[in-house]
C-alpha cells in the first residue's frame, strides 16, 4: 500500500499495543541511588542552615547558646552614702533573677521506594527536597515569631513561670523588677512592655505616630537609641504608610527631584515598607504576613542591654550534642526495599533580653 504525504506530528502516536505509561517510565529512569539524594539533602539543609544566620530582620532578633539559662540583673534600692570621718560604709550587693529557655526535638522524613528512584520524575525529587526546606524555614520563622509576640510565662518541666516573656504585669514573677534606667527613672514589678488600646496613647484599631512614640519610649527609657525596628503584619502596610512622619524607602535605579517626599535610606532594604520619624528617634519597619493584623512588635536588634551579655531580644537554645541547624540523621537502610531520609533538628527559642522588646496590640481583644 502506498503512503503518500508529509509526515508531521500526527505521526508521533505510539501503537495501539504499545504502553505509554511504560515508555514513559523507562524515559525517567536516570539510576537515581539513595546515596544521591542524601548528598542533594544534606547540601540543601546546609544551605538553610546558613540562611537562618543571615536572613533578614530575623537574624537580628536572636542570639544562640547552648545552656538552658538566662540570668541578668534586677532594680535595687541601694545609694551612696555621706562619708563620715570613722565611719565604715555597709556593703552593697547587686540582685539577679533568671528563667529558663525551652528546647525540643523535631524531624521530618523523606521516602522512596527503590524502584521509585530508579524511575521517577526529576522534578519530583526537587520537590520533595524543597518542601523540607520550605517546611523547616517555617518552622524557624513561626518560633521566633511566637516567642516575640506571646506574652504567656510557659512551664519547662514541671516548673512554673519557667520560660518567661518580655516584661508583663501579668504573667511574670513578682521579684522582676527592671534595673534603673541610665536617665534615673526607677521601676516597679508591674512594669510592662506588652501594650494595647487601654495604655494611654494608644487607640483601639488606630494606627497613628503616637502609638509608635508609646512603644519606643518603653524601650529608650531602658538605654535604648534609635534607629528601632518594628515587626508589622503585611495586611497593615497601607495603614503603617499613612501616618505622620512615614518615609517611604529610597529605592536604588530611581532619581528623586530635591521637591520629592522625603525618604528613608536603608542599606539593605530587604522587606523594609518605610520608616517613621517619631519624637524620640526612627523606627524601621518591615513586614510579614506572619503576623496578624493590628500587632507589631517593636525592638532593638542585637545590641547590649542592661540585663548584660547579648542583649538581643530573643534567645535561641540548642543542644550541643547536635549543633545548631538542620540535619540528616546518620545511616541508611540498605536490606529494605524502601528507604528513608530522616532530618534532625533539636532547639527553643526564649526571651534573652526581657527589656529589648515592646508589643502593640491594637485590637479589640
Amino acid at each position: 500500500m502506498a503512503v503518500i504525504g508529509f509526515s508531521d506530528l500526527r505521526n508521533n502516536t505510539l501503537p495501539a499495543l504499545w504502553d505509554a505509561d511504560y515508555f514513559s517510565r523507562l524515559n525517567m529512569r536516570d539510576g537515581t541511588t539513595f546515596e544521591a539524594m542524601a548528598q542533594r539533602a544534606s547540601a540543601a539543609l546546609a544551605g538553610l542552615n546558613g540562611e537562618l544566620l543571615s536572613m533578614p530582620h530575623y537574624s537580628g532578633l536572636f542570639a544562640v547558646q547552648s545552656s538552658p539559662d538566662v540570668k541578668y540583673a534586677i532594680g535595687t534600692s541601694n545609694s551612696w552614702e555621706v562619708a563620715t570621718e570613722y565611719g565604715v560604709p555597709d556593703p552593697r550587693r547587686g540582685k539577679t533573677e533568671g528563667h529558663m529557655l525551652p528546647i525540643r526535638p523535631y524531624d521530618w522524613a523523606l521516602g522512596w521506594t527503590w524502584m521509585y528512584l530508579q524511575e521517577h520524575f526529576a522534578e519530583d525529587l526537587d520537590a520533595d527536597i524543597k518542601s523540607m526546606i520550605d517546611s523547616g524555614r517555617k518552622l524557624w520563622q513561626k518560633a521566633l515569631l511566637t516567642r516575640m509576640f506571646d506574652d504567656t510565662a510557659n512551664t519547662i518541666d514541671g516548673t512554673a513561670f519557667a520560660d518567661l516573656p518580655f516584661a508583663n504585669s501579668t504573667n511574670d514573677i513578682s521579684t522582676y523588677v527592671p534595673p534603673v534606667s541610665p536617665e534615673g527613672e526607677e521601676f516597679s514589678s508591674t512594669h510592662n512592655h506588652f501594650l494595647g488600646y487601654g495604655t494611654s496613647g494608644i487607640t483601639q484599631d488606630t494606627f497613628d505616630v503616637g502609638a509608635i512614640d508609646v512603644c519606643v519610649e518603653h524601650l529608650q527609657e531602658h538605654g535604648y537609641a534609635s534607629p528601632f525596628e518594628m515587626c508589622v503584619s503585611r495586611t497593615d502596610i497601607s495603614s503603617w504608610a499613612a501616618v505622620t512622619g512615614f518615609k517611604p524607602p529610597n529605592w536604588a535605579g530611581i532619581s528623586y527631584h530635591s521637591s520629592a517626599v522625603e525618604r528613608s535610606a536603608f542599606g539593605d532594604i530587604g522587606s523594609y515598607i518605610g520608616s517613621v520619624e517619631c519624637k524620640r528617634g526612627m523606627v524601621q519597619l518591615w513586614e510579614t504576613p506572619r503576623v496578624p493584623t493590628k500587632h507589631a512588635a517593636l525592638y532593638k536588634r542585637t545590641e547590649e542591654g542592661n540585663e548584660g551579655g547579648v542583649g538581643a531580644p530573643l534567645r535561641v537554645r540548642i543542644d550541643d550534642m547536635y549543633g545548631f541547624g538542620f540535619q540528616l540523621v546518620p545511616g541508611q537502610y540498605v536490606n529494605s526495599p524502601v528507604h528513608l531520609l530522616v532530618g534532625w533538628n533539636k532547639f527553643g527559642v526564649g526571651v534573652g533580653n526581657r527589656l529589648n522588646g515592646v508589643l502593640l496590640d491594637l485590637a479589640a481583644s
